[in-house]
């Protein structure tokens, strides 16, 4: 009921919006000034492209529609996961469609709703998943690999988190070029280098998270979560201390700590589809 409600409250939204003009304007301004407030307490909180953060906010409004859908169609609608991602991805495309047919430059605008609202859906579909999967504890296999993995992982994050010097200094004029042939081809162009490092930064730190559930079980899926926060924040305190030329960020330690949970939450699904392949039904002696 909860899951419906919350759906038909976000429906209505979307109606309201749709009809009275200025409405959807006006709530992109109160954004822009919470994102602004946001900046001014400083220490490189949020200072990607607007756009960007703009994208951010939509991901995570839409990360939790298939787990409502799912929720809502309990009963004799009840719905698999794939279907409740699927009906999510529909919303996502008319409601970003109604928001494109409002502004100036609707091509533009929908291209970069569909990015965000993708990538919100496809983390949407992984937390369902992860939620439907019953606990697991690790294989002795999972537990040996997990734990050499996890000591060549963490000396490659001292090494890069504790570099005198950024390690993609020397790259950036590459980059740079790069990020600009990407935008020609239709990539939208609120990701710029900004961007682009956010998203390393969350690639980086999910092995973290996947490699403590497998080493854990799924039950610990909230320390690989943990560990993400703090070893990003040691990593970010040390780089204020002792590293003049790095430069400590928010962003980092929110990116990292993002990575470290959409890994714990694919670790438990990994668990989940390992375990199940390893309980298949074996034939009765009487069926012999």
């Amino acid at each position: 009921m909860i899951a419906r409600l919350v759906l038909g409250l976000a429906v209505l939204a979307v109606l309201v919006a749709a009809t009275l003009p200025g409405v959807a304007s006006e709530a992109v301004a109160l954004f822009r000034t919470g994102v602004a407030a946001l900046r001014g307490v400083g220490h490189g909180l949020l200072t990607v492209e607007d756009g960007f953060v703009t994208a951010m906010a939509v991901t995570a409004v839409t990360v939790p529609l298939p787990a409502l859908v799912a929720a809502a169609g309990r009963g004799s609608s009840a719905v698999t996961g794939w279907r409740a991602s699927a009906w999510a991805a529909v919303a996502c495309v008319l409601v970003v469609s109604i928001r494109a047919a409002q502004g100036g430059t609707p091509g533009r605008t929908w291209a970069s709703g569909i990015v965000a609202c993708a990538v919100g859906v496809l983390l949407g579909a992984l937390v369902l998943a992860a939620l439907r999967t019953r606990a697991v504890a690790p294989t002795p296999r999972s537990r040996r690999l997990a734990t050499t993995l996890l000591v060549l992982y963490g000396l490659g994050v001292l090494v890069v988190g504790y570099w005198g010097s950024p390690v993609d200094a020397g790259a950036h004029p590459v980059i740079l070029r790069v990020l600009d042939l990407v935008h020609r081809v239709g990539v939208p162009a609120w990701f710029g280098y900004g961007a682009l490092e956010f998203s390393a930064n969350v690639l980086f730190f999910v092995p973290l998270g996947l490699l403590v559930v497998l080493r854990l079980g799924t039950r610990a899926w909230w320390v690989g979560c943990v560990a993400g926060l703090v070893v990003s924040s040691a990593i970010e305190i040390g780089q204020a201390l002792f590293l003049p030329a790095r430069f400590a960020s928010f962003d980092d330690v929110l990116a990292n700590t993002s990575g470290a949970v959409i890994g714990a939450l694919l670790g438990v699904v990994v668990l989940g589809v390992v375990a199940m392949g390893t309980t298949k039904p074996r034939r009765s002696a009487a069926g012999r």
